[in-house]
């Protein structure tokens, strides 16, 4: 888009398709620098996947993008399924508005948004894209099967229940084997990390811990803590040739588990800069849903993909939140969140713009306040996180604590505050409130 072109803003342009005007920090991210990187740290119940749609209306609505160019990632189906639907929502909104008349009489505009469609996957559908297209390059079986779980398990099960070698695992079962290679070999697909590469650091790890010189009041070679350290790498080192033998059946029989399927991907972007330069040929704007929640496979293959380091820039914008980062048990890392901004540098190198959104459409102002305090050293990490805030004119609500004797005493308390909370809603005729018990 030219500068002599019209652009329209984001609360202008709310108007204009009949929807709710964003809040003052929901329009600047949805009109963030359109050429470049942005990172949005968004709190709960922010009203983030509104605010992401609103971005592909606005980018598409002011001509730097088509539909069919805006890349959506996320990591469940259904996160995926209803950001797609509030993007497919939206652009119907704009194709049937006169706005786009104003904006593009050409009439180009339109027939862009009637005949595309933004790509939205979870981040594991998309690598397994990258890896049919491209699987070739490494040379990779491009049409091996992808495992569900329980093909998974089955797989890795065969090699532990037919393992014949001594194994010096204080007589674990097969079932605890087993969990044990698929969990350290999707940790070494997650972390791109080589079986060699684990065990040469492995060893000297042992062999620094076992040669230390004792500490002053050390009576025995290794301290008690310092000695389930190194029991623990030897586990670790006789896993290793029962992955080898996992990983060897997999490629027998032409099958990938979901590590193997994002450790790929990320191999082929980083080594094949052909595989970014055509995606970045087809994507000119993309967005990265829970940030917080990538792995270091992940990292590299964004990095590598969409990052200004491996070309243009084009706006990347990656919406996280450190507070609610879910899946550090499988290698993710909200490291990744502050890393963004120098994995995704501005053209000119400095560092990506950060943004917040920090009003809370979903709590009343007391729940929020206790959600503040129990988060506050959380929020004081690498990436600062805000206090969340309620919306204007949000409803007075109730907090309320028990500490209890025993597990009895707790579920009759809540079951209690439940029925209280029904009861009065049915004498007031009113609908019985919903409720959600987390644990």
């Amino acid at each position: 888009m030219t500068a002599a072109q019209a652009c329209i803003g984001p609360t202008e342009l709310a108007v204009e398709l009949g929807i709710n005007p964003p809040t003052a920090e929901q329009a600047d991210v949805i009109a963030a620098d359109p050429g470049g990187p942005t990172l949005v740290v968004a709190g709960a119940g922010s009203g983030k996947t509104e605010t992401m749609a609103a971005r592909v209306v606005w980018l598409v609505a002011n001509g730097y993008v088509t539909p069919e160019g805006v890349l959506g990632l996320t990591f469940t189906r259904k996160a995926a399924q209803q950001l797609a639907e509030r993007v497919r929502a939206r652009l119907r909104r704009l194709a049937g508005s006169v706005v786009l008349d104003r904006l593009d009489p050409t009439g180009a505009r339109r027939a862009a948004v009637l005949a595309g469609e933004a790509t939205v996957l979870t981040y594991h559908a998309y690598a397994g894209r990258l890896v049919a297209e491209h699987a070739l390059r490494l040379p990779t079986d491009p049409g091996a099967r992808l495992l569900t779980g329980t093909g998974a398990w089955q797989l890795a099960h065969r090699v532990t229940a037919g393992w014949e070698p001594d194994l010096d695992l204080d007589g674990k079962v097969p079932r605890t084997v087993t969990g044990w290679v698929l969990g350290l070999a999707g940790q070494l697909a997650e972390h791109l990390c080589e079986p060699v590469q684990l065990r040469e650091l492995t060893e000297e790890m042992i062999a620094a811990l076992t040669s230390a010189p004792p500490g002053p009041r050390q009576r025995v070679p290794l301290s008690r803590d310092l000695k389930l350290v190194v029991e623990s790498q030897r586990s670790r080192l006789a896993m290793l040739p029962l992955v080898a033998r996992y990983t060897e059946l997999k490629r027998r029989e032409a099958v990938l588990d979901f590590g193997d399927q994002m450790g790929i991907a990320a191999l082929l972007a980083r080594d094949h800069p052909e595989v970014g330069a055509a995606q970045r040929a087809r994507f000119g704007a993309v967005l990265l849903d829970e940030y917080q929640d990538t792995g270091h496979a992940q990292r590299i293959l964004l990095r590598s993909l969409f990052s200004t380091v491996a070309g243009p820039a084009i706006p990347v914008t990656a919406v996280g939140d450190p507070c609610q980062s879910i899946y550090g048990w499988r290698g993710a890392s909200a490291a990744n969140l502050p890393r963004f901004t120098t994995d995704f540098p501005c053209a000119d190198g400095t560092p990506a713009v950060t943004r917040g959104l920090l009003t809370s459409f979903r709590n009343p102002p007391e729940v929020l306040a206790v959600a503040n305090a129990v988060s506050a050293r959380l929020r004081a990490g690498p990436v600062e996180v805000g206090a969340l805030r309620s919306r204007d004119g949000a409803e007075p609500g109730e907090v309320r604590c028990a500490l209890l004797a025993d597990i009895r005493a707790e579920v009759s308390w809540v079951a209690d505050a439940i029925a209280d909370r029904w009861h009065c809603a049915v004498a007031d005729r009113g609908a019985p409130p919903t409720t959600a018990v987390l644990v």
